[in-house]
């Protein structure tokens, strides 16, 4: 017997469309301005829709399930890390409190499907491919004391994974990796930007933790040390940034070489840094 997801990319889509609908229905406004305004959102909310979509389309592959299952709102998670869906309106304590239940329901969809959950990858894919970023994150950071260490070292995995695709690292099954292609190839300051970009559109929830404050004041140092050593440089072709993909994950790793004959001076500006946050924070 197929077992069938809870949640899939046009619930998502719908998700937004309500809420918007809902936001727009509140203004009031009427008038030419207001058709005018009306046909503008209406445009805005389609493009918005179709990202959503190209991004499920795009990113499905990297995220495999079980058959009769899927994981839209984790391959959502990668060009969109901010989008609510599981998440929406409720408190971070309700955020864990639905984690569970959702994944209790996948748990025993398995059960009575063809086998119960065997924690293979595509298994773990389906049990959190309902959970938005902000719904992981409750799971992978044990919110309320309610998750399994498996389950919150499977949510921080997915949450790597997803901070490693959106800047250009792949992250995913070995034998998808041929269909992968890197959209930051020979451009260092389009993936830091890129891996700068998905932190700022984190959630709240994430937003107030030292490794986001690190993670984030250390690309955009390496940014802005860039722009002062490299001033009018070619940003496709010069410039070094350490391991962005290890940055978002938290790992510590070794610089490469680089094209660039001032890079240590990035990089040095980096380590200077991180010195200096670590020494704000509290000793362990």
């Amino acid at each position: 017997m197929n077992v069938t997801s809870t949640f899939d990319s046009s619930t998502i889509v719908a998700h937004y469309a309500a809420a918007q609908a809902k936001a727009k229905a509140s203004a009031g406004d009427t008038g030419q301005a207001d058709k005018k305004t009306k046909t503008d959102d209406a445009i805005s909310l389609s493009k918005k829709s179709t990202d959503y979509s190209g991004s499920i389309s795009n990113n499905t592959p990297f995220f495999p399930v079980r058959k009769g299952m899927n994981a839209d709102a984790l391959v959502l998670g990668v060009t969109q890390p901010g989008a609510v869906s599981s998440s929406r309106d409720k408190s971070f304590p309700d955020v864990a409190i639905d984690a569970r239940k959702r994944m209790d329901d996948k748990y025993a969809q398995m059960k009575a499907g063809e086998k119960p959950y065997s924690a293979s990858v595509e298994d773990k894919n389906a049990l959190m491919g309902d959970l938005d970023r902000r719904s992981l994150n409750a799971v992978a950071t044990n919110q309320g004391g309610k998750f399994s260490k498996d389950e919150q070292d499977a949510a921080k995995a997915l949450m790597q994974q997803q901070a490693r695709l959106a800047s250009g690292q792949y992250s995913g099954p070995e034998d998808q990796k041929k269909n992968w292609k890197d959209p930051f190839a020979n451009d260092p300051i389009g993936r830091a930007k890129a891996a700068l970009n998905f932190l700022d559109r984190l959630s709240p929830e994430e937003k107030t933790t030292p490794q986001w404050l690190s993670q984030h004041q250390t690309l955009q140092d390496a940014l802005n040390q860039y722009g002062k050593v490299n001033p009018g440089a070619d940003d496709k072709k010069k410039g070094h940034f350490n391991n962005l993909a290890e940055i978002l994950s938290g790992a510590n790793t070794n610089g490469s070489t680089s094209l660039n004959p001032q890079s240590s001076k990035i990089t040095n500006a980096s380590n200077t840094l991180m010195e200096r946050i670590k020494a704000m924070l509290p000793a362990t």
